[in-house]
C-alpha cells in the first residue's frame, strides 16, 4: 500500500517535469517535520525536539528554539508542523491516539497548546 501511495504521489510530479530547485544539508539529524511561512523554511527535529528557522536559499540557520512544556514520561515525538498567519503549530504525538499541538510565534515564544485525540 505504501509503495502504491508513493508512486501515486511521485508520478504526477515526474509527468509535469518537476525538478529539484535547491538542496542543502539538514540542520540536525532527525528532521521529522517541515513548514513554510512564506519567507522561511522551518524544520523540526524529532530527536532533539528543536525547531530551526532556515534561509531557503542556502539552509543557513536563522534561529532555533526547543519545543517546550513536554512531560518526559510521555516521550513525545514531533510529527508535523504548519503555519497560520504568524503562528507556527508543532504537532507532538505521545502515543498512538494522543498528542498535543504547541503554538509559537516566529521568535520562538511559546503561545500555548491544545490536546488532540486521534
Amino acid at each position: 500500500m505504501k509503495i502504491i501511495l508513493l508512486i501515486a504521489l511521485i508520478l504526477p510530479a515526474l509527468a509535469s517535469g518537476a525538478s529539484v530547485v535547491n538542496s542543502f544539508d539538514a540542520p540536525d539529524t532527525g528532521i521529522s517535520a517541515l513548514a513554510w511561512d512564506g519567507t522561511s523554511l522551518w524544520a523540526v527535529d524529532g530527536t532533539t525536539q528543536n525547531v530551526y528557522q532556515l534561509d531557503p536559499s542556502d539552509g543557513t540557520v536563522l534561529s532555533s528554539f526547543y519545543v517546550a512544556d513536554q512531560p518526559s514520561s510521555y516521550n513525545p515525538v514531533p510529527g508535523g508542523a504548519t503555519f497560520h498567519g504568524t503562528t507556527l503549530y508543532v504537532a507532538m504525538h505521545f502515543s498512538t491516539n494522543y498528542g498535543k499541538v504547541y503554538k509559537y510565534d516566529t521568535s520562538g515564544s511559546y503561545l500555548g497548546m491544545f490536546d488532540v485525540y486521534c
